[in-house]
């Protein structure tokens, strides 16, 4: 099962495989003291960059070609499996900035979370240019932290895959990578040990991610309800995150070379140990904050809203269906039939397979004393040549809704439906 999974992850493309090795060790250049691995300790530089690579690039190609072989062992493959999936996640929840240049999350800058005229480097955060305001990279599947704090408070679910449950897959996919590397057989060889060293600091990036996604709500309730005791949790957490990350920055003392190289840009090089000054600026700023809160009365909204942020959220089983047609109609309406629970309102959400296009969303009619709901899309719009990808929300009360087929148990699946012209 274990080698099925990781097989999925990757996918058959050479793309995805490329970016495992994106995400499975860490982005670095060339640099003539230290070379494009950017190891300090001598002793796990192999002879050519590509090597360093090496020993995931064979465990994930082994499962793909042979997902039953036993030539690695599954401890390994889960740790890599967990730490894999980290970044892709962080990046599809959180982006900054859209300039690569500019947002390197695995020697993250931190952007603030409460006062934007602190110096970072990410521009093109929509004003305030704080944490919270920052826009998923897939606004349409993913909210962002100041949205997501408001539909807490007005118990109005968009079905948007919150910052919560982002943090929630992080902190297991972290402790999944944890655990498995540490039943992995230890080994002395150079390979093993670079590994293991990028596996834990993958697991530290995703703890720190997600305590700072739940403090980054928690800040956005006690913004919009003025409530002092979310902004005690949101500070708590800020600390929980710069522990995170201090211990995760000396593991890598000695390990990686003091200034490991991107560009030319201060937040494009350095060591995770120089991010924590920014780190506790922004901590320092919250906690300043916090003092001159005064106690407030906290209504049954806010101190829900903040259980919600502090908690382990579950969608709860859905039973839906749809099939899809097998080409897209000529110069016809595309009729789309969706089951789903009676009494339920349902939506559809659509677009051409072209992202210069934006979402569309229609409501779905329900049949008559039946679990069906039926919509259909105009001929002039269907008719095209691209595909159409799409996706359906079903809402069952203000706060229980569902996308479909929104993401599985891997979140390695196409989360919408495609369907190509004839």
């Amino acid at each position: 099962m274990a080698r099925h999974a990781t097989a999925a992850l990757v996918g058959r493309s050479a793309y995805r495989l490329r970016l495992f090795a994106r995400v499975c060790h860490l982005r670095i250049e060339w640099r003539r003291d230290h070379g494009r691995c950017g190891y300090a300790d001598a002793s796990l530089n192999p002879r050519w960059d590509w090597q360093k690579y090496l020993r995931t690039y064979r465990v994930w190609g082994n499962a793909l070609f042979d997902p039953d072989s036993p030539q690695e062992s599954q401890a390994t493959e889960l740790a890599l499996a967990g730490a894999s999936r980290i970044l892709p996640i962080v990046t599809s929840a959180y982006g900054p900035s859209a300039a690569n240049n500019s947002y390197w999350p695995e020697m993250y800058t931190v952007q603030p979370m409460v006062d934007p005229s602190r110096k970072n480097p990410y521009t093109d955060t929509p004003s305030p240019k704080v944490f919270g305001n920052a826009s998923p990279f897939d606004p349409q599947l993913f909210s962002a932290m100041n949205d997501f704090a408001d539909e807490l408070l007005k118990g109005e679910r968009s079905g948007k895959y919150s910052p919560v449950e982002v943090a929630q897959w992080l902190e297991d996919l972290a402790q999944t990578a944890a655990t498995q590397l540490a039943q992995t057989a230890v080994q002395k060889t150079p390979e093993f040990r670079r590994m293991a060293i990028d596996v834990g600091i993958q697991a530290a990036l995703g703890r720190f991610f997600a305590a700072r996604f739940r403090s980054g709500v928690l800040y956005a309730i006690h913004e919009q309800a003025k409530d002092r005791t979310a902004l005690e949790e949101a500070l708590k957490l800020s600390r929980t995150a710069r522990e995170i990350w201090a211990r995760m920055a000396e593991s890598a003392r000695g390990v990686y070379a003091a200034d490991v190289t991107v560009g030319e840009q201060a937040w494009l090089r350095g060591h995770w140990l120089d991010r924590l000054p920014a780190i506790d600026a922004d901590i320092a700023d919250m906690a300043k904050r916090l003092q001159a809160q005064p106690p407030s009365a906290q209504p049954p909204n806010v101190k829900a809203a903040i259980a919600a942020a502090l908690g382990r959220p579950r969608r709860g089983p859905a039973n839906f269906s749809h099939t899809p047609e097998p080409h897209l109609p000529s110069q016809e309406p595309l009729y789309l039939e969706l089951k789903a629970a009676a009494g339920a309102s349902a939506y559809i959400w659509f677009r051409h397979f072209n992202q210069a296009e934006i979402f569309q969303r229609m409501e779905m009619l329900p049949l008559p004393e039946s679990d069906r709901y039926r919509a259909s899309i105009a001929a002039n719009y269907a008719d095209s040549l691209y595909p159409l990808q799409y996706y359906f929300e079903i809402r069952q009360a203000p706060d229980q809704v569902w996308l479909y087929p929104g993401f599985d148990a891997t979140r390695a699946n196409q989360p919408y439906f495609l369907v190509r012209p004839a």
